[in-house]
């Protein structure tokens, strides 16, 4: 007897359900992003801070604008405890009309995980 295409994918789908049942969602705290100036042009020096809240020492920051091309940068604390990273848009970029995402992570002392992003529209 030959089971049924029907009758795999709806196993297939019960087993998939069943190993999502115990796990939980990871534990991410926020952290907030700003992007001076709040624009991507090409040739253009940007600056993207990232601040998990008050009372939150973070150990560490890494962070990307998602354009083609890019490195994930280390951000550095500056004098007002925040954390930056500071790149410039390649004047030989095309950046094509859309949406585009920076983005950062990193842990605080404490171990606790932080994400953030901010979206960009270029028109």
């Amino acid at each position: 007897m030959r089971p049924s295409l029907r009758g795999l994918l709806g196993a297939f789908a019960l087993l998939a359900l069943a190993g999502c049942a115990g796990s939980k969602p990871p534990n991410v705290h926020r952290l907030a992003l700003v992007m001076t100036p709040p624009e991507l042009k090409a040739g253009q020096m940007i600056q993207v801070s990232a601040s998990p809240g008050p009372g939150v020492e973070m150990a560490w920051v890494s962070g990307t604008v998602k354009v083609l091309g890019a490195p994930v940068m280390p951000f550095r604390k500056d004098s007002h405890g925040t954390w930056v990273f500071k790149t410039m848009i390649p004047a030989f970029a095309s950046l094509s009309p859309g949406t585009y995402e920076a983005r950062a992570w990193g842990d605080s002392v404490e171990g606790q995980r932080y994400e953030g992003g901010l979206f960009v529209d270029v028109k």
